[in-house]
């Protein structure tokens, strides 16, 4: 195998798997779909009302019915056939969207059913893809889990660089109703592609009540030391993504340049995780995953010493690229280590506990970011906060002393676990 072949992204699990081909393309849509929404609703919700607290607000609002879903999404998908789970999910999403829709195009749009709309979009966001990270060990082999893991991170990444894009675009042309009605579309064809899966129903009954069940998911990861260490070190990975806080500020006190190049700024980390994706293949036939995965933080943390280092566009530009590329490759590994050592009755707990920890984290972060930058000069503040990463990923190595042993060839682990 040429080295070429052993870095880029392994396609085995779209070329072999059917399903997994309807599951990959369900994403695809979704996620376009989704972006849609990231561009027209703060619009709407600001041309409504002249208010970013209200548009602050329609967000806090959606963060936190998807955070309380996720475990929802976790009890469900350990209890009820996952393919239903998610397509009833995106169905009601579906319906919401065009709910949305139908609300632009009034004459006078309600505030309200944005809230509404919201809350229900946020319910369904977080059952099912809660549920979806539970289904995909189910259609790739252990061995592709990885694989599988990094395509799933390049629909992520191109998505977050493409779907609000084209979103602006359609704004412009037919208004933030033209792309509710896309994004109720997209989700049509998304919940299509969910049904084409077979039958996905766990392989354990669960006779514990919905509160006892998500209880002892977190009892699972705290025992288990190598899926409760991934998502220790998952929700540090997550603190690291507060640099988006800091960004307007270092844009027009260090760099001194306007919103086009503030847009660069947001969008490198972006370019930095899909070339990560793309170059992924190695990650397959990782045997010392926990070590690599603290490797890639620490890269992921210095990329953000280096974006703020010399106050340079250019710099700054190739910094948060390599602090996206770090988080990518970090995010794939952590994926494919947690879905090989959790058993298949508890994957949509441990799932809703891997979502929790996502939201959970990057709230978190913003709040240290903003907490660094009161306390030091916005020209020091990306420094200090990738230095301060560096500082708890060596913690963490440290500490997680399973994690960072773990021989993925050595099976007599799984027994002690």
């Amino acid at each position: 195998m040429t080295l070429f072949e052993k870095l880029i992204i392994d396609v085995d699990p779209l070329r072999t798997g059917r399903e997994f081909r309807y599951l990959f393309l369900a994403r695809v849509v979704s996620l376009l779909g989704l972006g849609f929404l990231v561009v027209a609703v703060p619009v709407q919700v600001y041309q409504v009302t002249g208010s970013t607290a209200h548009v602050a607000a329609v967000s806090t609002v959606l963060g936190i019915a998807t955070f309380a879903a996720t475990f929802a999404g976790g009890v469900l998908a350990d209890r009820f056939d996952r393919r239903t789970v998610i397509a009833l999910a995106r169905g009601t999403a579906g319906v919401a969207f065009a709910v949305l829709a139908v609300n632009a195009f009034l004459p006078d749009p309600q505030l309200w059913v944005i809230y509404a709309v919201s809350v229900a979009d946020g319910i369904a966001g977080g059952i099912s893809a809660t549920a979806l990270m539970a289904v995909t060990p189910s259609l790739v082999p252990r061995d592709k889990l990885a694989a599988a893991g990094a395509l799933m991170a390049l629909t992520a990444d191109l998505g977050a660089m493409i779907g609000p894009a084209l979103g602006g675009v359609v704004i412009a042309a037919g208004g933030v109703g033209s792309a509710y009605v896309f994004a109720a579309a997209a989700t049509a064809v998304t919940t299509f592609c969910i049904t084409r899966l077979p039958s996905l129903p766990p392989t354990g009954a669960v006779e514990e009540s919905p509160l006892e069940s998500v209880v002892s998911g977190f009892r699972f990861a705290v025992r288990n030391r190598i899926v409760g260490g991934v998502l220790v070190a998952g929700f540090v990975a997550m603190l690291l993504s507060g640099w988006a806080v800091l960004i307007p500020a270092f844009a027009d006190e260090v760099l001194g340049v306007g919103p086009s190049v503030v847009g660069l700024l947001y969008t490198a980390p972006a370019v930095g995780a899909v070339l990560g994706s793309v170059t992924s293949g190695w990650t397959g036939s990782v045997r010392w995953s926990g070590r690599v995965v603290f490797v890639l933080m620490a890269i992921s943390a210095a990329g953000l010493i280096g974006a703020g280092a010399t106050g340079m566009l250019v710099v700054a530009l190739l910094g948060l690229a390599a602090h996206g590329f770090g988080d990518s490759l970090s995010d794939i590994v952590r994926y494919a280590t947690v879905q090989m050592h959790t058993p298949d009755d508890y994957r949509g707990r441990i799932a809703a506990v891997w979502s929790a920890q996502v939201t959970a984290g990057a709230s978190v972060g913003a709040v240290a970011a903003a907490a660094v930058a009161s306390v030091v000069p916005m020209s020091a503040a990306l420094v200090a906060y990738g230095i301060a990463g560096l500082v708890v990923t060596a913690i963490l190595a440290a500490a997680l002393k399973s994690l960072r042993r773990l021989d993925e060839q050595d099976h007599t682990h799984l027994a002690r676990a």
